[in-house]
C-alpha cells in the first residue's frame, strides 16, 4: 500500500483540494487498468486536521462542488474517505454538506465515507464562544467556526468526542461535568443534547476506528489531504495568526510529500506579516478578476507575490518531496496589464539580508519590519500551450527560477479550475506507489 500526502506549503488556499481531486482519480483509474474494475473502494482519503472552517473549491465535469468538511474524494468513485481523528468535526454542518452533496447527485454512505470515533466534536456554544471571543477583537480574526473553543477543550480535557456525542446517555454526562452550573444560555441538558437527534440519527452508522481503516490492506494507496496551510500550524506557523491544527504534520509515513503551491499567494485572516503583499490598487484589481474570496467565510483574501523564503521553510520543516503548482494562468492577467511577475527571493530587515528562514522570526514582531527582495519577470499571456504540452517560454522561466533557489521539482502544474486541468510532469508517481 503506497501513500501520498498533500499539504498547503503557503498560508492556505493553494488549491489542494483540485489536485487531491486529480491524483485520487488518477490513482483509480491507474488501479482498474491494472486489477480490474472492483465495488470496493481502493484509494483511501484521509482529511487529518481542520474543521469547518476549512474549504475546497472542486470543478469536476463542469460542477463546482463546495467542500468544507468531507474530503475531496468524496466526489470521485472507488474511494473510502476518512474525516480522521484529528478533525474539529462538526456535525450539523456534515450533515448540511452530506445533503447538499447528494442533491448534486453524489453519492455518501457506509461504504465511501467514515468518521473517526475518537474525532472531537465542534458543538452550538463552541460557535457561541467563539463569536464571543472574537468580538472587538482586532488582528487575527476567527472565522467563527468554533474551532478554537474545541481545541480549547480537546486540550483542556472537557471536549466530547464523535463516538461519545452518538451515545445519548454518556453526551448528557460529559456535559453535566463540562458545565456543572448549567448549560450556557440556560438550556437544559436533556433539550440540547436531543437538538442534535437527526444529527445522531443519520451519522451514527459512519462511525470507524480511525487505525482500522488505515491499517486495512484492500487499499492499493492512502491520499492524505492537510486542510489550511503550513503558515497557519499552530507551532510552525505565523503565531499567533494561526488556525489550532498541524495542517504542516502528517500523521502517517508517507511515501511522498507534496507541497500545493499557487504561483502568487493568497489568504484570508491577520494577526501575521504578509511579507510579500501586493500593492492595494494591484491586489484590488485582482482579486476581483480571480475571485479570490474564501470558500467558507467569504472574506476577501489577501494577495502576495511567490516566497521562496517562506516556501523553503514549509520544505525543511515538513521534509516535502516536490512541488504541484496552481493558478499559474491566472497571472495571465499581469500581461493584460502589463504589470511585472515579481518572485521574492529574499528578506530585507534593518538593512540584513535573510535569504532562509530565522530563529528571529518566531518572535511574532519581527518580520513586520521586513522588506521584500524581489526578482522580476516578463508576464506570461498564455501559461500553458495547449498544443505543445509544456509551460509557456516566460512561466517556464519563473518556474525554473523557483525550481533553483528550493531545490525541489514541480511534478504538476494546475491551469485551470478544472480537476483534469493539469500538466503532469511526472506521470509515473501514482502508478510508482500503487505497483
Amino acid at each position: 500500500m503506497g501513500s501520498i500526502a498533500f499539504i498547503g506549503a503557503q498560508t492556505g488556499d493553494e488549491g489542494k483540494g483540485v489536485r487531491v481531486g486529480y491524483y485520487t482519480k488518477k490513482a483509480v483509474d491507474t488501479i482498474q487498468e491494472s486489477y480490474g474494475d472492483s465495488e470496493d473502494p481502493r484509494v483511501l482519503v484521509l482529511r487529518w486536521q481542520g474543521g469547518a472552517n476549512a474549504g475546497h473549491t472542486v470543478f469536476l465535469e463542469g460542477k463546482k462542488y463546495a467542500l468544507h468538511q468531507l474530503p475531496s474524494g468524496i466526489l470521485i468513485p472507488g474511494t473510502f474517505n476518512l474525516m480522521g481523528e484529528g478533525v474539529y468535526f462538526n456535525p450539523r454542518k456534515a450533515l448540511e454538506e452530506i445533503e447538499a452533496l447528494k442533491k448534486q447527485g453524489i453519492k455518501i454512505d457506509t461504504c465511501n465515507f467514515g468518521i473517526a470515533s475518537n474525532a472531537h466534536v465542534t458543538l452550538d456554544y463552541h460557535i457561541d464562544l467563539d463569536e464571543a471571543i472574537s468580538r472587538g477583537m482586532t488582528g487575527h480574526l476567527s472565522t467563527g467556526k468554533g474551532i478554537r473553543p474545541t481545541a480549547m477543550d480537546k486540550q483542556g480535557r472537557v471536549g466530547i468526542r464523535f463516538e461519545e456525542f452518538l451515545d445519548r446517555a454518556e453526551f448528557i454526562q460529559i456535559l453535566k461535568n463540562r458545565f456543572p452550573d448549567g448549560m450556557p444560555k440556560g438550556v437544559s441538558y436533556d433539550s440540547f443534547v436531543d437538538s442534535y437527534s437527526a444529527e445522531r440519527n443519520v451519522l451514527s452508522e459512519l462511525s470507524v476506528l480511525h487505525s482500522d481503516i488505515m491499517n486495512n490492506l484492500s487499499f492499493k494507496l492512502v491520499v492524505g489531504e492537510g486542510a489550511q496551510g503550513f503558515q497557519l500550524d499552530v507551532d510552525r506557523g505565523l503565531y499567533p495568526g494561526v488556525t489550532s491544527s498541524n495542517p504542516s504534520i502528517v500523521p502517517f509515513r508517507a511515501d511522498v510529500l507534496a507541497g500545493v503551491v499557487k504561483m502568487y499567494e493568497s489568504s484570508v485572516g491577520g494577526g501575521r506579516p504578509f511579507v510579500g503583499r501586493m500593492d492595494e490598487p494591484l491586489e484590488t484589481k485582482l482579486r476581483e478578476f480571480w475571485g479570490e474570496f474564501g470558500t467558507t467565510t467569504g472574506k476577501p483574501r489577501g494577495l502576495g507575490w511567490f516566497d521562496v523564503v517562506e516556501i523553503n521553510n514549509a520544505i525543511d520543516s515538513s521534509e516535502i518531496d516536490v512541488l504541484v503548482g496552481t493558478c499559474g494562468d491566472r497571472l495571465e492577467e499581469l500581461a493584460k496589464i502589463g504589470e511585472k511577475v515579481k518572485l521574492i527571493v529574499a528578506y530585507d530587515i534593518d538593512g540584513k539580508r535573510f535569504d532562509r528562514w530565522d530563529k528571529s522570526f518566531h518572535k511574532r514582531s519581527k518580520l513586520y519590519s521586513a522588506k521584500p527582495v524581489f526578482e522580476e519577470f516578463e508576464p506570461w499571456s498564455k501559461f500553458f500551450d495547449e498544443e505543445k504540452g509544456k509551460l509557456t517560454s516566460n512561466a517556464q522561466r519563473f518556474v525554473d527560477r523557483i525550481q533553483d533557489l528550493t531545490d525541489t521539482e514541480f511534478v504538476a502544474h494546475g491551469h485551470g479550475p478544472e480537476i483534469k486541468d493539469v500538466l503532469d510532469l511526472d506521470k509515473g508517481l501514482i502508478p510508482n506507489l500503487i505497483m
